[in-house]
This record gives structure tokens, C-alpha cells and sequence, in this order.
């Protein structure tokens, strides 16, 4: 006579698997960026094969268009990624005649960004269908749900800043010489 199977386990309470993660699935950066891959890859589907512009660019246009004149550096800065890579995205888009680059008035060595006529029309035709993409996104979840959510992602994008300013124990990146440093 076989032995009844065990009864499963009784389930974690609400918020249990992101407080104390048991396995990858229950990270929380894990889930944001599974997330950001299955629905992102509809806007990278829009940009390319629509516009012929990649995420990255997109997120330049996106900036430029709520706040144009932004030197590269700030531009950067806003979208958290590193110069080269904004260097490279703002390259190609001064060829698609996508940004005008101007001289900063007072110091003709800095440039500030500005999108073109075209530019502009690129981001008021992908814009609204980004959007459509977010709201199917969040249909599923009622208005205060959303509100919490929108609230907790404020709170966690804070904290996410200050932890990366406070934690020097984290060991750098360094991409550019293949990988881990190693002093010695």
C-alpha cells in the first residue's frame, strides 16, 4: 500500500515571495525585467519595424520631445544609460535627420539636442501606440491597484537611486576590459 501523497504546501502569504525569494522567479528585478522583455518587445516591434529606430533611440526621442536643448551628458543622465551608448544612439539619429545637434549659447564646445520636424513626427505617430500598449498593459487591474502600483514604482525607483549611491561595497563594472576587475 503506497504511502498518500503530502498534502502541498499551504500557499505564501500576499507579498511573501518578493519579501523572502526562494527561487529566481520570485526576485523582484527578475520579474520587472521578464516583464520588460515580453511587453517591450511589442514597442521594440513598433520602433523597428514601423519606424526604423531602435528601444534606445526611442527613449532619446521620448526625452527630447518633453524637454528639447538637453545636452548629451543630461540626456544620458535622464535615461540612466552610460555616454557611449547615448553617443551611438544620438549618431544614428542626427543621420536619420531624426535631432538637430545646435551650439549651447555662451560655449560653442557643448551641443544641446532638439528633435527635427521629422523627429517630431515620430514621436507623435509611436507615442499614442506606446500608450495603447501600456493602458492593455494595466487593463487588467482596477484604479486603485493601479494608483498603488504607480506609487510603489515612485517609491522603489527612490530607493533603487539612493541604494546605488549609498552602496559602495558593490563591486563596479568593467565592461571595457572584458569583465570583472581583479586588482593586482
Amino acid at each position: 500500500m503506497r504511502a498518500p501523497a503530502p498534502a502541498p504546501p499551504a500557499p505564501a502569504p500576499p507579498g511573501h515571495r518578493l519579501t523572502d525569494p526562494q527561487v529566481a522567479n520570485d526576485l523582484l528585478m527578475y520579474r520587472v525585467n521578464r516583464l520588460l522583455a515580453v511587453a517591450g518587445s511589442l514597442v521594440v516591434r513598433l520602433c523597428e519595424g514601423g519606424y526604423g529606430i531602435t528601444r534606445r533611440e526611442w527613449g532619446l526621442l521620448m526625452v527630447l520631445a518633453q524637454q528639447p536643448g538637453l545636452p548629451p551628458a543630461e540626456l544620458a543622465l535622464r535615461l540612466g544609460l552610460d555616454r557611449s551608448r547615448t553617443s551611438r544612439a544620438i549618431s544614428s539619429l542626427l543621420a536619420k535627420k531624426l535631432l538637430t545637434r545646435d551650439a549651447m549659447p555662451g560655449d560653442r564646445r557643448q551641443a544641446v539636442l532638439s528633435l527635427t520636424p521629422a523627429g517630431q513626427g515620430v514621436h507623435d505617430g509611436l507615442f499614442p501606440q506606446v500608450k495603447a500598449l501600456n493602458q492593455e498593459l494595466l487593463a487588467g487591474l482596477d484604479g486603485t491597484t493601479v494608483q498603488a502600483l504607480d506609487h510603489a514604482l515612485a517609491d522603489m525607483q527612490q530607493r533603487a537611486e539612493a541604494l546605488v549611491a549609498t552602496r559602495t561595497d558593490v563591486p563596479r563594472t568593467y565592461r571595457l576590459r572584458g569583465g570583472r576587475h581583479v586588482d593586482g
